[in-house]
């Protein structure tokens, strides 16, 4: 695939409000791609997404996220919700 057809798709995957198109964000990109696979990247993105931090809205430009390698970043993701067993295994109950 060409490199502009990656960056549409990395232009996507990236939450909406952050989104950059332009000849700075897409360069980044691309410095970026000769670091990682386009894989790599966009899975970074997707565990970012689900991350307490990105729910809470602090989710950096798409330039500053590639400038400063964040998909290296493993980001925490909210606990999930125990169900009624776990819950009442954790209170004793078997």
């Amino acid at each position: 695939m060409s490199a502009d057809i990656l960056f549409a798709q990395f232009v996507e995957a990236y939450p909406p409000s952050r989104r950059q198109r332009g000849y700075i964000a897409q360069q980044l990109f691309l410095a970026a791609l000769d670091k990682v696979s386009w894989q790599t990247l966009i899975d970074a993105v997707e565990q970012h997404k689900r991350s307490v931090q990105w729910q809470a809205n602090v989710i950096p430009s798409m330039t500053t996220w590639l400038q400063e390698e964040r998909w290296i970043q493993i980001l925490p993701e909210p606990e999930r919700a125990l169900t009624p067993w776990q819950t009442a295994r954790r209170l004793g109950y078997k």
